[in-house]
């Protein structure tokens, strides 16, 4: 989608649906990062301490996702509402926001089941 003027609705929205759709690669790149730390240390506190930083920066991410959701979404009903709108620009950015969505929740669900809190588990799965 090419990217609107800054000074439209939906154009000062874009950079939100940035961000969402980059959160499905910050999070695998969270994941990957806590992988290679796990692997080299071998202490069981350490290891917590860092799946609970990992899952920090995963739930910050998250938290940020969800509000940029928020605004970009109030922005596309608001313009879908006008009777003069940027509707095709508006549907666009639905889909594009749905789709966000999906793969942000793919991606923590993915995360979800890989650092499951098993007391159990000794690691990653």
């Amino acid at each position: 989608m090419p990217n609107r003027p800054p000074n439209t609705r939906l154009g000062r929205r874009e950079l939100d649906l940035q961000l969402i759709q980059g959160t499905p690669a910050s999070i695998a790149e969270f994941t990957r990062t806590l992988d290679q730390r796990l692997a080299q240390e071998q202490r069981p506190e350490e290891r917590m301490r860092m799946l609970r930083e990992a899952t920090n920066q995963i739930t910050r991410r998250a938290n940020d996702a969800i509000q940029a959701y928020r605004r970009a979404r109030s922005s596309v009903d608001a313009e879908l509402a006008m009777a003069d709108g940027d509707w095709e620009h508006a549907r666009r950015m639905s889909d594009d926001l749905d789709a966000a969505r999906l793969d942000v929740l793919a991606a923590l669900e993915t995360a979800n089941l890989r650092y499951a809190t098993d007391p159990a588990a000794s690691g990653p799965a």
